[in-house]
């Protein structure tokens, strides 16, 4: 089961990034997985009001004048002007954290029995680029490594069952570089020797396993998806793209959205539009160095690969010259924005 079709709930964070969730898989249903996976506002108030509020009185009692008295009460008080909500948090000491996952955790399977066999899972967003190293460097790899584990106790987990996204990225300054699409399979082929051509080539033929990525809609520029796990057991993913998606990339629905054809039969929508694609157009303006006092965007061609933890430092370290002059094809950044 996909861990995002299970419901769970963000219940804390450490710094700026790092989300600490904790997941029901007894509330997981196979016929809800068209519907919302959240918690429901019901499960939410007993978990706070039996399970949460409980736990931390017992194991921080200093919090006894800072816990809301009832999810009702904290729901109330994080409400805006505007409708939406502000959270407040609170910072548990280090050294009760244990405490505190322990007695949540026994008093969520006591008070009820969809609760039970709750876990945590520890979320780290946004930590791309945070471990940019030259990987043919066997000291800047291992540093790198240590830096992406560094809230995790490494001596604790079974390397084989954790997986680590590898990647290499490939640039060339003034440029936008890109994947040729006949060399997917030569790509593959070097990132899992193990694996023959025939199976390699009958990978790329299934949807379900490999998806291509085109760029500007030109047949020979494309990047791709592939799951491996039928070619290999140490090699789970891989794919190729390019970086010059960042530029349209939005977490969030904003100007670079997929406009609906029904947003044109409203004037109001349609001049919504309209001002939208300018500010696109600026947009790609700029990156084209077009702009007086805008140097412009490039773009990388960039390689992932997901490998276990006890393969990451040998994985993806460099590709061959010859095979990196194959495979990509660098564009002036005024040709391509």
């Amino acid at each position: 089961v996909p861990m995002h079709k299970i419901p769970n709930v963000p219940l804390g964070k450490v710094q700026q990034r790092h989300v600490v969730r904790i997941f029901f898989p007894r509330l997981y249903s196979a016929a809800r997985l068209e519907d919302d996976v959240f918690v429901s506002q019901e499960d939410l108030a007993f978990i706070y009001d039996r399970c949460l509020r409980p736990t931390l009185i017992e194991v921080v009692p200093e919090f006894r004048d800072r816990l809301p008295t009832s999810y009702a009460a904290a729901f109330t008080h994080s409400k805006t002007c505007s409708g939406g909500l502000a959270f407040g948090s609170l910072d548990i000491p280090w050294d009760r954290l244990e405490r505190v996952a322990e007695i949540l955790l026994a008093k969520l399977g006591e008070q009820k029995g969809a609760f039970k066999d709750a876990y945590f899972v520890h979320e780290l967003r946004g930590t791309k680029g945070s471990t940019m190293h030259d990987g043919e460097d066997d000291v800047e790899r291992h540093f790198a490594l240590q830096d992406m584990f560094e809230h995790v106790d490494v001596g604790a987990l079974d390397p084989h069952d954790w997986l680590v996204d590898v990647a290499l990225t490939i640039g060339v300054e003034g440029h936008v570089v890109t994947w040729r699409e006949s060399c997917h399979q030569e790509l593959l082929s070097h990132l899992i020797p193990v694996a023959s051509l025939q199976k390699i080539s009958s990978l790329t033929k299934r949807k379900n396993k490999f998806h291509l990525d085109r760029t500007l809609q030109i047949k020979e520029l494309a990047g791709f998806r592939a799951t491996t796990t039928d070619l290999a057991d140490d090699v789970f993913y891989a794919q190729a793209y390019c970086t010059e998606k960042n530029v349209s990339y939005q977490l969030n629905p904003g100007v670079f959205r997929r406009i609906k054809p029904e947003e044109l039969l409203e004037k109001k929508k349609e001049q919504k539009v309209l001002a939208d694609l300018d500010s696109i157009s600026q947009v790609y303006f700029e990156c084209a160095g077009e702009e007086e006092g805008v140097d412009g965007r490039d773009g990388c061609a960039r390689l992932e690969i997901r490998v276990p933890l006890d393969k990451a430092m040998d994985a993806l370290s460099t590709l061959p010259e010859e095979l990196i002059e194959r495979a990509v094809v660098a564009i002036d950044r005024r040709v391509w924005w």
